[in-house]
């Protein structure tokens, strides 16, 4: 399981990215399945009603979200930062599957910006696991080469 883990994550030390990138997928998959099931009448519709307002699974996600947060500040163990990244997925996950329904303020799942919100994290999280040393690379060059830039610029104005 280690060798498997070690060619998933890489040689890099990215394994909390990694970790928030399972959960926040198997949370999607297991989440649109479920709804789908749902519309397509395979399994009943579990749906929480409090006094006439129908509370969508992106509260569960956003409530997820500032707990682990606050979890994250005031604690200090290394042991603990899995168990954090864990929720941290499942609380992304849940969050942004209605994402379109933030956008809009209308009770339509089926809005397209939830999807592209679950693509733009995805791929954001792919990029952080998997090319993490390509874009530190491309970030320090960027910085050398707005430094002498900078340099150029300055040397101009002080010639002036």
């Amino acid at each position: 399981m280690k060798k498997i883990l070690y060619y998933l994550i890489g040689k890099h030390n990215r394994k909390i990215p990694f970790v928030i990138l399972v959960y926040f997928s198997a949370t999607f998959i297991i989440v649109r399945t479920c709804i789908y099931a749902w519309t397509y009448g395979i399994i009943p519709e579990i749906t929480v009603i409090i006094k006439g307002i129908e509370i969508h699974h992106l509260s569960y996600g956003i409530f997820i979200l500032a707990i682990v947060g606050y979890w994250a500040l005031i604690n200090n163990k290394e042991e603990s930062r899995i168990k954090i990244a864990k929720f941290y997925g499942i609380g992304l996950a849940l969050a942004f599957d209605e994402f379109g329904m933030w956008l809009h303020l209308e009770n339509d799942y089926w809005l397209r910006p939830s999807y592209d919100g679950m693509i733009i994290i995805t791929v954001a999280l792919l990029n952080i696991v998997y090319l993490n040393h390509i874009w530190k690379k491309i970030i320090e060059q960027h910085i050398r080469l707005g430094k002498k830039i900078l340099n150029k610029f300055t040397r101009k104005i002080e010639q002036k």
